[in-house]
């Protein structure tokens, strides 16, 4: 097996820095350890710098990343392949030097973010009934399970007991129970696995068992 320098340390700094970051979080300050922790109190400002330059750097890459938005609807604006592209384009800029500009203008009020943005957010947010009710009927046509059919009840339920209906006040006290256990259950437990997902990819990248796409064609 030939592995590449570059990859190697690639690999080495990753791990390093992983591991110091990860020691400076777990210290802390120092104090749970004793006097072992005025030695190990220098890893807290360490992870700390760290990701302070984690923090930078997320930042710059915003920020080139809206420049290269910005850089390709001009292209398109000038050079589009068509009325269509253009026009999409030009609404984009035209939308992103309004909101810079109402920004500006009034930091505590932004009338684009409270009467468009939010508006938007707030109709495609009701058109998820509509892609439930879509999911159920297809799930139902292809085959009919016990899965599908506890899923399309509860689909149900919920939606009517949204309804604002004194007549609906047992069935608003049904919904009321299944988004407070079953689903903040059902949701916990999906973040908790994302949870578990993530330390165990970061502790891979860590110990150097796992590299990026791009360096898949290093190690031969």
């Amino acid at each position: 097996m030939r592995v590449r320098f570059g990859f190697a340390l690639y690999t080495a700094v990753v791990v390093v820095f992983g591991i110091l970051t990860l020691a400076g979080l777990l210290v802390g300050d120092g104090s749970a350890f004793g006097e072992v922790g005025v030695l190990l109190a220098p890893l807290s400002d360490i992870s700390s710098r760290f990701i302070q330059l984690v923090v930078v750097v997320i930042a710059l890459t915003l920020v080139i990343g809206i420049f290269n938005l910005l850089s390709v609807h001009v292209v398109r604006l000038v050079r589009g392949p068509g009325t269509g592209a253009r026009l999409n384009s030009l609404v984009l800029l035209v939308s992103f030097l309004l909101a810079l500009v109402a920004y500006q203008a009034s930091t505590e009020y932004n009338l684009l973010l409270e009467n468009v943005q939010v508006q938007i957010e707030l109709a495609l947010a009701a058109l998820i009934c509509f892609a439930l009710v879509y999911g159920a009927f297809r799930l139902l046509r292809n085959r009919v399970t016990w899965g599908g059919l506890v899923f399309l009840v509860g689909m149900l339920i919920i939606l009517i007991g949204a309804l604002p209906l004194s007549q609906l006040e047992p069935l608003q006290q049904v919904t009321d129970w299944l988004t407070r256990v079953p689903l903040s259950a059902g949701a916990r437990g999906i973040l908790l696995g994302i949870a578990l997902a993530t330390l165990v990819t970061g502790v891979r990248v860590i110990i150097g068992q796992d590299r990026t796409y791009g360096n898949q064609s290093s190690v031969e």
